[in-house]
């Protein structure tokens, strides 16, 4: 794998990413429209630091899932039916460098999307600051990192980009549902329900997020809360990998 190559490989996802209207429609427009909005009318109506903390944690694993798994899934699916990323392979980069480029862009998209939100959200509600800024970005970049590499798995189920976006819409809902981001659903439904969910990815996200805000931590107790999500992201990275490796595909099924 080559930094250069790699490099190369973002920018140019990266100025595609800026030219699609459909990339900028859902991934940029609903990801500020919900991480935005949802913890805003929380602070209008209920008031309270720990209930816009709660609904910006659970708004920011959505916002994961929509830049990162929905926005790879469409993105590489388009790429491969439309024979660009075999053409990208004859050009002599490697498959690594390839798909590495692609999970690059997107997670530095993902990236500043959360920064916009969570600066737009200091300003306007009554959101702290994280007390650990650093274990906040690892845990907004180790899970962008995760969901690009599990949403370019997934792409092998897809059989064709049209329905691409509606694919990725369930674990979308599962996502939302298990970090919070629809509201109290899961006080609804049987325990062993949200335990399941919360072995996500966004579950890990959502538990390292927290534990960056937590007012009364200190450096051992954070790497101590932060141990098991690390672990379960890493879980999620080894079988997108092994996933990637075993099934992904570089050109679109043959009739």
């Amino acid at each position: 794998m080559s930094a250069r190559d790699l490099a190369v490989v973002a920018r140019f996802g990266g100025r595609l990413y800026w030219r699609d209207k459909v990339a900028l429609s859902t991934s940029v427009t609903l990801s500020l429209g919900l991480g935005i909005g949802m913890p805003l009318l929380t602070d209008r109506l209920r008031g309270g630091a720990e209930a816009v903390l709660d609904a910006h944690l659970g708004v920011l694993a959505m916002i994961v899932v929509i830049a990162t798994f929905n926005q790879i899934a469409v993105t590489l699916t388009a790429r491969r039916d439309q024979l660009l990323l075999k053409r990208m392979r004859s050009t002599g980069l490697s498959d690594r460098d390839v798909l590495g480029g692609e999970i690059g862009n997107l997670v530095v998209q993902t990236t500043l999307l959360t920064a916009v939100v969570s600066v737009a959200l200091y300003a306007t509600t009554g959101l702290p600051v994280p007390r650990d800024p650093l274990l906040y970005l690892v845990a907004v970049v180790a899970g962008a990192t995760v969901l690009c590499l599990l949403g370019t798995a997934f792409t092998a189920a897809v059989p064709r980009t049209e329905v691409a976006g509606v694919m990725t819409l369930p674990f979308f809902f599962l996502a939302g549902a298990a970090s919070g981001g629809f509201g109290p659903l899961l006080e609804m439904l049987p325990g062993w329900v949200g335990t399941v969910l919360g072995f996500l990815p966004t579950g890990a996200v959502v538990d390292l997020a927290r534990t960056a805000y937590a007012a009364d931590g200190t450096l051992a107790g954070d790497l101590q809360a932060a141990a098991v999500p690390l672990l379960v992201l890493a879980g999620w990275a080894l079988l997108g990998v092994f996933a990637i490796g075993r099934w992904f595909r570089w050109e679109p099924r043959r009739s």
